[in-house]
């Protein structure tokens, strides 16, 4: 039996997530001016651990779907769950799985000038930043591409390590 695909806390967060750009897209008049603040950087901290539980929780569940036994359980225990979503950091993750899972994200992440491994770069860096209480220097707009940029790396996530597919 194929496991469901994607993961049943990936769905979750994804609703999760797009609520919130909802809110971010458009929000309440009523809010002030610091609130409406306060929640885009809520949100680039959201997004951030949006991806890092994507690219967790998509490996995970490759694992679990293409091996079984003592090949399994020694996989799980060599997948760090806290590495954030850095360029990096992602396309090490997904060198592990050896074939062209690397190079087909290493291209995604290139395109377009390096658009979307300059995005993610900047997206962890402020994340950074509101968690040590620096100014992240963010609007409304900025957030919204910078999420748009996060699911595009998470949907690659979705479709290359989806267990059910190679």
């Amino acid at each position: 039996m194929s496991p469901s695909w994607p993961p049943r806390d990936v769905v979750h967060l994804r609703q999760d997530i797009e609520s919130l750009a909802q809110w971010v897209k458009s929000p309440p008049v009523d809010r002030t001016d610091d609130e409406k603040i306060w929640l885009v950087r809520f949100f680039i901290v959201r997004v951030c651990g949006y991806l890092e539980q994507v690219t967790f929780e998509c490996a995970r569940a490759y694992i679990d779907g293409k091996s079984g036994g003592p090949v399994r359980a020694f996989s799980q225990s060599w997948i760090t769950r806290t590495k954030n979503p850095s360029p990096d950091n992602i396309l090490s993750l997904a060198g592990r799985f050896g074939g062209d899972f690397e190079a087909s994200l290493k291209d995604l992440l290139d395109a377009d000038d390096q658009k979307l491994s300059r995005e993610l770069s900047f997206l962890v860096n402020r994340r950074h930043r509101i968690a040590h209480g620096q100014s992240e220097g963010l609007n409304r707009d900025r957030a919204v591409t910078l999420y748009e940029g996060a699911l595009e790396i998470a949907d690659w996530f979705l479709e290359n390590l989806n267990p059910n597919k190679r």
